[in-house]
């Protein structure tokens, strides 16, 4: 069992006072949390007096909330805080042992609010988040077993979904179709990783791999990390053994997990979109085109619109490499796409859907609702002195671990500076401009735990960082969000914001913002966006050079006119983006350049070295289809390339205008959120469920419920997508003009042979099967008997319910109806096999046996030997 906090910085200081060393610390069985931190930061020499002090007033508090305020005896050493750091730290003193001791008690504090009310509210806030886990604000989910295949891909600790949105989505992603799209929305703490994971890793259990792209080499390093963790537990490692293919890791092992990819013996890769349309192109082509291409799933998809429209353009032409592999690929063993992310805005699904869906539409999981663990503060301060000050003390009072956001590069390393200077050296900042080991570093240091998922010294409390720290990155315990600057986009804020609660503990996003923050907002929201004038001239010049390979275009990324010369990589990033916004347009596909082939006469030596041409050049091309016969019309292209800009434009405006008026105080932050993150859905929307633990508005306005919250959604429970093929069923041809086959024992021996049945039915592709007959031996051993395919127990009849794809129902030995539920689905024109006795009746004629009547039946017997 874990030391308790208080009880073990009681002892730490305890020793201190027998000892009076600080390199000679005792280990504190099974620290964890502010403990842990506390014990490392006392041990580490280069840590500063408020690290310390900071860490130890947070102990302090943290007993306050569970009504302990008894202090700490604290010995007066030359490392440790003064009584006047002490006392600036919010901490009281009192003289012990002949002035050799302070006693040390710490006062609460929470940033600044007006009005008695919202003081009072405050105070409350801070006392749940210092309960952390123990507190009624603590994120509860409801929580279900666990589909077989969801076990067996990801281990016994996975025995059960943490929630209705995770079981539909993995079962959404479980039962897609070869060549589909599935959108997933799922809150942050609801598994959305393990979503993706479960399929991916049950179809490679034999051979096939599955693509994960991901922002940032961090988190892949990261994902790497779990991965491990799970497949150690199975023994079925990849051959090299790692899983995150990054420009850090070393020449030969890429070159072997590159080969390993393209014979399907890599099982999971995590990469980005640069090397995924780079030096993973040909290896993933190569393994579509042999059927090893099993998942594409785009992690962060929000960022496919977000960031693929401006500087990482990549996010979006990795669409066409999906369609090279969905066309290689042999049929029925196309590559599953899923695209994954917490939030999403109507443009955003639009983008993934035009992009990455076409030309079927995609299926969307939405089980969005925002977060219940942050509290909102917003501070305005009238000049930049101001703020630096009302930084440094959110900074010094507020839990930790913190990340302190910024927008710009410098900014962070600014801020990194100035907190050391205050005293806190327990600080690492990360930006777009760190390196791979840096970022490494900073995360290893920061969770106190290394790549390999062993635990090692804590070194950092607090990261500085821009929008590039973050992303995904599963620390679970981070507690406050500290923002020095005003995000351009209400996306940007709550993505930031979202980086602390993970574990479902009440967290803390604290903002302060001056008047100079609009006008750097404003200038990152305008980011430029090519107008159609230059758009057309960059067209002309790629269009004028073009070559024809088939029915396409094949054109230059590096073309430019006379007068836009704007240097190699600069140009390729317009030219990319002018072709992002004519496929969003509808005016052209691009697709990357056709991997030739080998002619007839043609000697090995010159092929190779054709081949090896094309390998080298493929990024520096592609291929053009117009879809729009008027693609070459100056005036229609201005028309309606203009009008796809104006919709980024007005979509990036109208995002800061919420997030200002939020932070204005004039609405809740929830409502805002809530209207921002919703799509359009059969004439009406599909929204996000709305709560707030607390924002200034709330605070100000009114009174939280018995709760605590001042708003609370439900858990949402999203319907899962239907199918549109089932393929071709097993028995389907007695099925004759029926929609359920019933399948019946005629003695009671016979009923035996039901399981039998089942099991046949798995092996030949079904995948949902429930009712009150199936027993935990047989549904123990279906996944065994469907090997890398997918087995889903349908054990509280949802699927039953609302699934119009084929259910396997077994119903009691003794039952003698069929029962409204399943009355229900036989009505319903979606295929079922309902397994049953005899003597079960027809749900409309009472007393009359159901294979009386219903044409659609087989003996148990003869089933099993048609099958």
């Amino acid at each position: 069992m874990a030391t308790d906090a208080w009880t073990g910085a009681n002892s730490l200081f305890k020793h201190l006072s027998e000892h009076r060393d600080l390199r000679q610390l005792p280990e504190v069985p099974d620290a964890r949390g502010t403990l842990r931190r506390l014990r490392d930061a006392l041990a580490d020499e280069s840590s500063g007096w408020r690290d310390i002090a900071s860490l130890t007033r947070q102990i302090l508090l943290e007993a306050q909330a569970r009504e302990n305020t008894t202090g700490f005896t604290v010995p007066l050493l030359p490392r440790l805080p003064t009584r006047e750091q002490w006392e600036e730290i919010r901490c009281q003193t009192g003289l012990r042992n002949g002035g050799s001791h302070l006693y040390v008690t710490a006062l609460p504090w929470h940033p600044p609010v007006s009005g008695d009310a919202s003081r009072r509210a405050a105070q409350e806030d801070l006392r749940q988040i210092h309960l952390g886990a123990d507190s009624p604000h603590h994120r509860k989910l409801e929580s279900y077993p666990a589909d077989p295949f969801f076990t067996a891909a990801l281990g016994g600790h996975h025995s059960h979904y943490v929630s209705t949105g995770q079981r539909q989505a993995a079962r959404a992603v479980a039962l897609a179709e070869p060549g589909s799209t599935t959108i997933i929305c799922l809150p942050t703490g609801h598994g959305k990783t393990a979503v993706a994971m479960a399929p991916a890793l049950l179809s490679s259990t034999g051979s096939g791999v599955s693509v994960v792209v991901v922002p940032t080499s961090v988190l892949a390093a990261d994902l790497e990390r779990r991965t491990f963790e799970i497949v150690e537990q199975q023994g079925n490692h990849s051959p090299t053994g790692r899983y995150a293919y990054t420009s850090g890791l070393p020449i030969e092992d890429q070159q072997k997990m590159r080969e390993d990819i393209a014979t399907g013996r890599q099982r999971l890769v995590f990469t980005s979109p640069e090397s995924l349309v780079g030096k993973l192109k040909k290896p993933l082509e190569d393994a579509a085109e042999a059927g090893l291409l099993q998942y594409f799933v785009i992690d962060e998809a929000h960022l496919v619109e977000q960031w693929g429209n401006s500087f990482r353009t990549e996010f979006q032409t990795m669409a066409s490499h999906r369609r090279i592999w969905i066309s290689k690929a042999p049929q029925g063993r196309q590559p599953i796409t899923v695209a994954m992310s917490a939030t999403l805005t109507a443009q955003q699904v639009e983008t993934l859907d035009l992009l990455f869906a076409s030309p079927q539409r995609a299926r969307v999981v939405w089980a969005s609702q925002l977060r219940h663990e942050p509290s909102y503060y917003i501070d305005a301060c009238r000049s930049e002195g101001a703020r630096e000050a009302a930084i440094l003390e959110a900074v010094s009072y507020l839990p930790k671990p913190m990340i302190v956001y910024t927008t710009k590069v410098e900014h962070a390393q600014e801020w990194a500076s100035r907190l050391h200077a205050h005293g806190l050296h327990r600080v690492a900042h990360v930006t777009g401009d760190s390196t791979e080991p840096e970022r490494r570093q900073a995360l290893e240091g920061w969770s106190g735990k290394t790549g390999e998922g062993s635990k090692s010294a804590t070194q950092y409390d607090i990261v500085v960082g821009t929008s590039a720290f973050g992303l995904g990155v599963d620390l679970a315990d981070v507690k406050t969000i500290v923002h020095a600057c005003l995000p351009e986009t209400v996306d940007r804020y709550y993505q930031e914001v979202g980086r602390a609660g993970r574990d479902g503990s009440p967290s803390i996003a604290y903002l302060a913002t001056t008047r100079g923050d609009e006008e750097i907002a404003d200038y990152m929201s305008d980011e430029v966006v090519i107008g159609a004038p230059r758009a057309w001239q960059r067209w002309e010049a790629m269009f004028h050079d073009r070559t024809m390979v088939g029915d396409h275009h094949r054109v230059s990324l590096d073309s430019f006119p006379p007068d836009m010369n704007e240097g190699f990589h600069r140009n390729r990033q317009w030219n990319i983006r002018v072709l992002n916004l004519m496929v969003r347009a509808g005016l052209v596909a691009v697709h990357p350049p056709q991997r030739p082939t080998k002619m007839v006469d043609e000697s090995e030596v010159d092929w190779r070295a054709r081949l090896e041409q094309y390998y080298t050049t493929a990024n520096d091309y592609a291929e053009i289809e117009l879809l729009d016969s008027q693609a070459r019309s100056k005036e229609h292209f201005y028309a309606r390339f203009e009008d796809e800009r104006q919709k980024l434009l007005h979509g990036r405006a109208s995002a800061l205008r919420e997030l200002k008026a939020a932070l204005r105080g004039n609405q809740c932050i929830g409502d805002v959120l809530g209207a921002y993150y919703r799509i359009p859905h059969s004439g009406g929307y599909r929204r996000t469920g709305i709560t707030c633990r607390g924002c200034p508005h709330c605070r100000a306005k009114s009174e939280p419920t018995p709760s605590g919250f001042y708003r609370l959604a439900g858990e949402p429970r999203p319907l899962l997508p239907a199918t549109e093929n089932h393929r071709r069923l097993p028995l389907v041809e007695y099925f004759g003009d029926r929609h359920c086959l019933s399948l019946w024992w005629q003695d009671a021996g016979d009923h035996v042979l039901a399981a039998r049945l089942v099991e046949s039915l798995v092996r030949r592709g079904a995948a949902v099967v429930g009712g009150p007959g199936m027993d935990g031996r047989l549904m123990g051993q279906l996944q065994t008997t469907a090997r890398t395919r997918t087995v889903i127990v349908d054990g509280d009849g949802a699927l039953l319910e609302s699934w119009r794809g084929p259910v396997i129902w077994m119903m009691d030995p003794n039952t003698a109806s069929m029962g409204p539920e399943v009355a229900t689905r036989f009505a319903w024109d979606v295929p079922t096999y309902l397994i049953h006795p005899r003597t079960m009746h027809h749900p409309d004629r009472r007393g009359t046996p159901l294979v009386d009547v219903h044409p659609a039946n087989l003996s148990l017997r003869r089933a099993l030997e048609e099958l």
